[in-house]
């Protein structure tokens, strides 16, 4: 996500200028709304992240907090497209703290001047500690429980399972984002199994990601199977407390990881984790709030959900 570094400047930080083509980007071709292709937030959210460590060898991102997707980042006419990534890095603490915006700039028919818009903004702490589940163990406080990285682990699937046949018959993501391989309500949390073998995130394929974005996309489509089955609506990512990253990905493609997200009907707002069978926490995710998506969700596949989700076992 990181193209030609514009300036860096103690004052403003560092301000990046990319350029992405949705020809060749798997994260852009599969993530298409109404054959338009348009910025994953989790992949906003990616270019936070390696905006903020470009200038810093060493550090680690702790946690990125007040993530707001204000307006969607699109490509018109399937055409490349600029993007400019603002960081303002400042030290909090024993860590640093960035501020970031992601700024697009489109030309309008008519206008003299380009319609500038910022789409996204988020804050990204980082750390000199890479959090491993050792350390976390070793270095707690002894007023924590035995293992702060780990949670209960997540049950066999009980009653009905959605499968992504039924997810993307709804759902508009392509192969490299149909991250969900099948989902289903235990009683109080909606559980997402990411898929295996999903195809590549982005090219080159060998760059490393900063985070893992398409985890934090397993959190967000878990939490919306939950809003079309219940609430009959589809949700884009509108809003997030904190996304904190507790362990690094696995390095066997053969650990199955899940979503497990718990909607809190109070402020209509989700939080999620990333665990894999034995319980170790991946991820923590608080206070996810969504946008309605304009228009009907398709009736059909709906009821296929709905059944899945046993509603009168969750009806308020």
């Amino acid at each position: 996500m990181i193209g030609k570094v514009e300036s860096v400047n103690i004052q403003s930080g560092v301000i990046i200028e990319t350029t992405l083509d949705p020809v060749i980007q798997p994260f852009l071709h599969d993530h298409q709304i109404e054959g338009r292709p348009v910025l994953p937030g989790v992949m906003g959210m990616e270019a936070f992240a390696e905006a903020a460590l470009c200038l810093l060898p060493g550090w680690h991102v702790a946690t990125l907090e007040d993530v707001n997707f204000l307006s969607p980042f699109k490509f018109y006419r399937n055409k490349p497209r600029p993007m400019t990534i603002d960081a303002a890095i400042h030290p909090q603490g024993d860590g640093l703290l960035a501020d970031c915006r992601l700024i697009g700039s489109r030309p309008l028919p008519n206008q003299a001047e380009p319609q500038v818009t910022t789409h996204f903004t988020g804050l990204v702490r980082l750390t000199k500690v890479r959090l491993t589940k050792e350390r976390l163990t070793k270095e707690r406080p002894t007023n924590q429980r035995p293992d702060a990285a780990t949670v209960a682990a997540v049950g066999v699937p009980q009653g009905h399972v959605i499968e992504a046949a039924d997810i993307y018959r709804l759902y508009f993501h392509g192969p490299a984002y149909q991250v969900v391989e099948r989902a289903w309500w235990d009683g109080h949390r909606i559980v997402g199994l990411l898929a295996k073998g999903l195809p590549t995130n982005h090219l080159p394929s060998e760059l490393p990601t900063a985070l893992a974005p398409r985890f934090i996309e397993l959190c967000f489509q878990t939490a919306g199977v939950w809003e079309m089955g219940v609430q009959g609506r589809m949700g884009l990512p509108l809003h997030i407390n904190c996304c904190s990253f507790l362990l690094p990905v696995p390095e066997s493609d053969n650990t199955r990881l899940y979503a497990v997200v718990t909607p809190d009907r109070d402020h209509n707002s989700f939080d999620a984790e990333v665990v894999d069978t034995k319980g170790n926490r991946y991820l923590q995710l608080s206070g996810y709030r969504t946008a309605a998506f304009p228009g009907a969700v398709d009736a059909k596949p709906l009821k296929a959900l709905q059944a899945a989700m046993s509603l009168e076992e969750v009806a308020v």
